[in-house]
């Protein structure tokens, strides 16, 4: 077998390794939000921003091992950037069997993190939106006034209960 073939698999599962952690962590992210846990939401924020860099890193010598493949065994580049389809295209059928099934695997693993990472920003941004409705409508019953027969208005909250308006006529 080719060195560089060895090389490329074992980047990608390297690759693979950490976008599972990365995926992992999406789901202990969406657990915290539905239980509102947020120290255990940062810690878990703080742990993707790390595992996030290290497979940027990954990506980039993966990315360079690609590019001095092409050099080496003279493939022609079609396109400005290097897409994997285009890459695997242009090896031989066993080196192609061998990376395809790895180049397939960091596919799907990213596009199931992409859709976790989405889920999790919609649920998060849910979260907020009735968080904020909920103290607007504290603060706007904080505001509301209250009338006595004895008495100025007072605000609700100051040793008041609410008043209840009965419809007489009805």
């Amino acid at each position: 077998m080719l060195d560089w073939v060895e090389s490329l698999r074992s980047l990608f599962t390297n690759e693979i390794d950490c976008y599972k952690r990365l995926l992992e962590l999406e789901g202990k992210k969406r657990a915290a939000i539905h239980s509102a846990d947020g120290k255990s939401l940062e810690s878990f924020v703080k742990e993707s921003y790390h595992i996030m860099v290290e497979a940027s890193e990954l990506e980039r010598i993966r990315m360079k091992a690609i590019e001095d493949v092409y050099e080496k065994e003279k493939f022609t580049k079609d396109e400005s950037s290097i897409t994997l389809t285009s890459f695997l295209n242009q090896m031989d059928r066993e080196s192609n069997f061998k990376l395809k099934t790895f180049a397939l695997e960091l596919k799907k693993v990213v596009a199931d993190l992409k859709d976790a990472i989405i889920t999790n920003d919609k649920l998060l941004k849910t979260r907020k939106e009735f968080l904020q409705a909920t103290v607007d409508s504290l603060q706007e019953l904080s505001k509301e006034k209250v009338y006595t027969s004895h008495k100025q208005p007072t605000r609700r909250g100051q040793g008041q209960k609410g008043a209840i308006i009965l419809n007489a006529t009805a």
